[in-house]
Order: C-alpha cells, then sequence, then structure tokens
C-alpha cells in the first residue's frame, strides 16, 4: 500500500468488503478527500472516486474534529458534494480523533451542530461499535421479522440462521431453541418448518 505525504498521492478509491453486526456484508470505499473548488483539470482524473460518491448508497463524512478548521472542510466537502450532484445523498457524519480532543464538550457541539453524528477515535478504536450499529440501521435491508422454535437437536439449523439473519433474542423452552429473528425474504422458505408467527418490528429488541 503506496503511504506518501504528497496530496492524491493516489487517485483510486479502496474497496473492502465489511459485515456489519447485523449480518450484513457491505462493500466500504475509501475515496480521495475532497477540497475546496476542485479544479477542472483533475475531474477527469477524480472519475473513479466521483462514481463511487454518486452510486453510494450512503455516504460516510469523516471530519478529523481535532483540526481546527474541521467546520471549514466541512463546508468545502458539502460544496464539492453538490458540485457533483450528490448533495442529497444520505449522509452520515463521522467525528474522527476524539482522542485527540481536550474534553467530551468539544465533541458535544458538533453532536449539537450535525444530530445523529457518530464520535470514533480509528486510533484508539473508541466508537467503532456505535458506527458499526448505526450503519447497519442505515442499511438495514427489508427483512421478515419472525419467531422461530427449532428443537435442540436441529444445531445446524441454529448455526445457520445466525449465519444469514439477525438474532434479537433466544432462549430454550422445553428443549427447543425459541428465537426472534430478521430473515431475509428469499431465504422464509428455507426456514418454513421453524416459523411459528411473524413478529412486529421492536426498536428496543436487543440485538446480538
Amino acid at each position: 500500500m503506496l503511504a506518501e505525504d504528497k496530496l492524491f498521492a493516489t487517485l483510486d478509491p479502496t474497496t473492502r468488503r465489511l459485515r456489519l453486526p447485523t449480518n450484513q456484508n457491505v462493500l466500504l470505499s475509501d475515496t480521495v478527500g475532497f477540497i475546496r473548488k476542485l479544479p477542472h483539470q483533475l475531474v477527469e482524473a477524480f472519475k473513479a472516486t466521483l462514481e463511487e460518491v454518486v452510486n453510494a448508497d450512503l455516504l460516510l463524512h469523516v471530519v478529523d474534529v481535532s483540526h481546527p478548521h474541521a467546520r471549514d472542510q466541512i463546508q468545502a466537502v458539502n460544496a464539492v458534494l453538490d458540485e457533483i450532484h450528490a448533495g442529497g445523498k444520505p449522509t452520515l457524519m463521522v467525528l474522527n480523533k476524539v482522542d485527540r480532543l481536550e474534553g467530551p464538550h468539544q465533541a458535544d457541539r458538533f453532536h449539537d451542530e450535525y444530530p445523529g453524528a457518530v464520535a470514533i477515535s480509528a486510533r484508539t478504536g473508541e466508537g467503532l461499535p456505535a458506527l458499526l450499529a448505526e450503519l447497519g440501521a442505515r442499511l438495514r435491508p427489508v427483512r421478515d421479522y419472525v419467531e422461530l422454535v427449532v428443537p435442540h437437536r436441529r444445531a445446524g439449523v441454529i448455526a445457520r440462521l445466525y449465519e444469514v439473519a439477525q438474532i434479537t433474542d433466544q432462549h430454550y423452552r422445553d428443549g427447543d431453541a425459541v428465537l426472534k429473528a430478521r430473515i431475509p425474504p428469499h431465504l422464509r422458505a428455507e426456514f418454513h418448518d421453524y416459523i411459528v408467527r411473524d413478529l412486529a418490528e421492536n426498536p428496543s429488541a436487543k440485538t446480538t
């Protein structure tokens, strides 16, 4: 991997597969940073990055909140997004480098300005579980929320559920595993024999 103290040392976005706590596999693309008033001669060179942004389902706007001009940088990125017609994209503000802040009140001011933002430290790992949970919530596909009763001896079925579904609750009753799970609709038939009822969505349900 190239590491160089040079503006736009590489213009290619890096894409990695990420598995979320909801058992979703998503593609996460790390684009090059945007700058204010992008020169027209760089537009073609930025083509790959711009396509990634325009076609994304969700944008992660990562901000160095320890930088003295963080708000100016946010405005610069938003201006570029408007220029490439991506200003209306669903966006999650990620407040990075909170470990460098002198106190929690500094991050609180950003939270007040950008409700729903997630504070993290990529260096220490602080806040990353909350970021993954928020990604799962925002990218959650349409799923059937059901209750299943699986005989304990059918361990393979339970393992399969944990592989493809989001399990929100599990307990045992009379030798059976009773589970609440969000299942992709196209896999419902696979578990048809074990589904006992459909459930209403409960935002406070415990996620495992």
